[in-house]
C-alpha cells in the first residue's frame, strides 16, 4: 500500500491520546474516522484538537485555515463498524488492560478490511499474544508520545509474523507526518522509553523518599545537565565522550548501591493515599491548586513547542558527530 492509497484512518479510542492523534493524520489531509465507547468524550475530544491547533497557529506551525481543514476532516461516528468500515489503517487507543484491548481486537478483526492495517498505541503490553491470529502479519506496535501533536518520537515495534512491507509502509507514513519513529525490531516490555523512565523513577523516588533533595532541585538538576546532553550524544554515543574504560570501571564501584525495586516508594504511595495525583486532582508532586488544568496544560505544550522547534537540528540527523 501506498499513502496515495488512504482514504480514511479509524482512530478507536477518544481518551488521552485519541484526540491528539487523529489531529496530526488530520492535519496532514487524510480523513478520520473516531470511535468512542463512551460518545460524551466526543465534544471534548474536540475542543482539545481545537485548541491544540490554536497553540500550534501561535507557535506558527499552522495557519489560521487550518483550523477548520482540520476539524472537517475528523468525524465522530456513532460504532465501531461505521469508523472501521472502509479504513485502510485502524488505530487501537484504548485502555491499557488485556481484556479491553482483547475484545477491541476481535471486534475489528470481525469488522475491518482484512487487508487494513493494525496499529496499537499500546506502551508496554505484548499486543501479539492478543491479536487474532489471522490479523498478526498486519498488525504492529505504534506508540506515540504525549502530547501526540507535540512529540516527535513514535517507538515501531514489531511481530514475529508482523509482514515486512507493512514495516516499511508505517516507516515512511510516520516520516510524512514529519514524526520520527524508531524501529525497535522483537517485542521487549516497555520498550525504549518506558524501560529508561522505569529506572529514573526508581532512582528519583529513592532520592525523594529519603530527603535527600526536593522536586524542584531534582528537576533543576535534570533540566540543566543530562537535558541538554542527551538531546546532543544521546544515551549511547554519551559513552565514547565519557570513555568506555570508565563506563567499564563504573560497572565494578562498590560505592554506588542501586535503589531496591521490591520496596514501594513511600514519596508515591502517601500520595496516592491522599488522592494527589497530579494534575488532574489539582496537586501531586507540585501544588497546581486554583489553576485551571486544561490552561496548565496548555502551558506545558507551549513550553514543549518552543524546545521542540529550538532544538530541531538536533533530531534532523541520527547522529551529529
Amino acid at each position: 500500500m501506498e499513502t496515495k492509497d488512504l482514504k480514511k484512518i479509524a482512530v478507536i479510542g477518544m481518551g488521552t491520546m485519541g484526540p491528539g492523534i487523529s489531529q496530526v493524520l488530520a492535519h496532514a489531509g487524510f480523513a478520520v474516522s473516531g470511535y468512542d465507547l463512551n460518545q460524551d468524550s466526543y465534544p471534548l475530544a474536540r475542543q482539545v484538537i481545537a485548541n491544540n491547533l490554536d497553540l500550534l497557529i501561535e507557535a506558527g506551525q499552522a495557519q489560521p485555515e487550518d483550523l477548520e481543514k482540520t476539524l472537517d476532516k475528523i468525524t465522530f461516528v456513532d460504532s465501531m463498524e461505521e469508523a472501521v468500515k472502509g479504513a485502510q489503517i485502524v488505530v487501537e487507543v484504548v485502555s491499557e488492560k488485556r481484556p479491553i484491548k482483547k475484545a477491541v481486537y476481535e471486534q475489528i478483526d470481525q469488522l475491518a478490511d482484512p487487508e487494513a492495517i493494525i496499529w496499537s498505541n499500546t506502551s508496554t503490553l505484548n499486543i501479539f499474544e492478543l491479536m487474532v491470529p489471522a490479523r498478526l502479519p498486519r498488525t504492529i506496535i505504534v506508540h506515540w508520545f504525549a502530547p501526540p501533536q507535540v512529540l516527535p518520537l513514535i517507538e515501531v515495534v514489531q511481530g514475529d509474523q508482523t509482514l515486512p512491507e507493512v514495516v516499511e509502509f508505517t516507516m515512511g507514513f510516520l516520516e510524512l507526518l514529519k514524526k520520527k519513529p524508531v524501529l525497535i525490531k522483537n517485542y521487549v516490555p516497555g520498550f525504549i522509553i518506558n524501560r529508561l523512565l522505569r529506572i529514573l523513577g526508581r532512582e528519583t523516588y529513592f532520592l525523594l523518599d529519603n530527603g535527600y533533595v526536593t522536586p524542584e532541585d531534582l528537576d533543576m538538576a535534570v533540566k540543566a545537565s543530562i537535558a541538554p546532553r542527551m538531546m546532543v550524544l544521546g544515551l549511547a554515543q554519551r559513552y565514547d565522550f565519557t570513555g568506555l574504560d570508565l563506563t567499564y570501571a563504573n560497572l565494578h564501584n562498590e560505592d554506588f548501591v542501586d535503589a531496591p525495586f521490591d520496596t514501594e516508594p513511600e514519596f508515591v504511595v502517601s500520595r496516592v493515599k491522599k488522592n494527589h495525583l497530579g494534575i488532574k486532582t489539582g496537586i501531586g508532586v507540585y501544588d497546581y491548586e486554583g489553576r485551571d488544568k486544561a490552561e496548565v496544560i496548555k502551558d506545558r505544550d507551549r513550553y514543549l513547542l518552543k524546545v521542540v522547534n529550538s532544538l530541531q537540528f538536533c533530531l534532523d540527523k541520527k547522529r551529529l558527530l
